[in-house]
């Protein structure tokens, strides 16, 4: 990916939550390293895990104050780096790497459509059970929903599920099909990526509107 492909975003706030896979490219080191966010104190540093493959051999020494380093990492659909330096490492009780935090941030939207993030209550059917869930984010091509609990089925990329929601100020119920095409689980809940599949030009208005109208709400705060 080029250089041309991201917008810069000079504001100093960090769009990342901690456990957050990162990848980060060290000055003077010909390959990119796998890392994690382990926290953030705001305008001052990022706490970083120490990459497990780089605790031998030359790549350990460049761990030093004023090193150079890349960082690379995607949260909700966008991929975002910044260039910082690192001012401290810690090995005692954990393998650790303090980097400043960033003036400046790149980013780029692997979505062809930019997502509003909402929180729209919702049915989806999978084979013969019916669950639960909420919205979190959506546009014209897809959304993301969120069940809690326990899901008797199992769900399987680019399995046909149909969506029943509705949105504010429309009285009508609104029914979509759709495709998984991401899963995440955990022991609280079940994440979907879904995209739609055959949605009417009349559903696809009343989400273009409902889009509008929440940049609009934005603008004005």
């Amino acid at each position: 990916m080029e250089i041309e492909d991201f917008q810069f975003n000079t504001g100093r706030r960090v769009a990342v939550e901690p456990g957050t896979p990162l990848q980060i490219k060290i000055d003077g080191v010909d390959f990119a390293l796998k890392s994690t966010l382990i926290g953030i104190e705001e305008d001052k540093y990022l706490i970083i895990k120490v990459p497990t493959n780089s605790l031998y051999g030359s790549i350990k020494h460049k761990y030093f104050r004023g090193t150079k380093i890349v960082v690379r990492y995607l949260y909700k659909g966008t991929v975002f780096g910044f260039q910082s330096e690192l001012i401290e490492d810690l090995y005692t009780p954990l393998k650790l790497l303090f980097v400043e935090y960033p003036e400046i941030i790149e980013n780029h939207n692997l979505r062809s459509m930019e997502r509003v993030d909402c929180y729209l209550h919702t049915k989806v059917k999978i084979k013969e059970e019916e669950i639960e869930g909420i919205i979190l984010d959506i546009n014209k091509k897809g959304c993301c929903c969120v069940f809690k609990g326990t899901v008797k089925s199992n769900f399987q990329i680019d399995e046909v599920i149909t969506l029943r929601y509705q949105f504010p100020q429309i009285e009508d119920e609104q029914l979509t099909l759709g495709k998984v095409k991401s899963i995440k689980k955990d022991k609280k809940q079940i994440t979907l990526g879904i995209l739609f599949h055959e949605i009417e030009p009349e559903v696809e208005n009343i989400i273009d509107q409902y889009i509008s109208s929440i940049k609009e709400l934005f603008k004005s705060k």
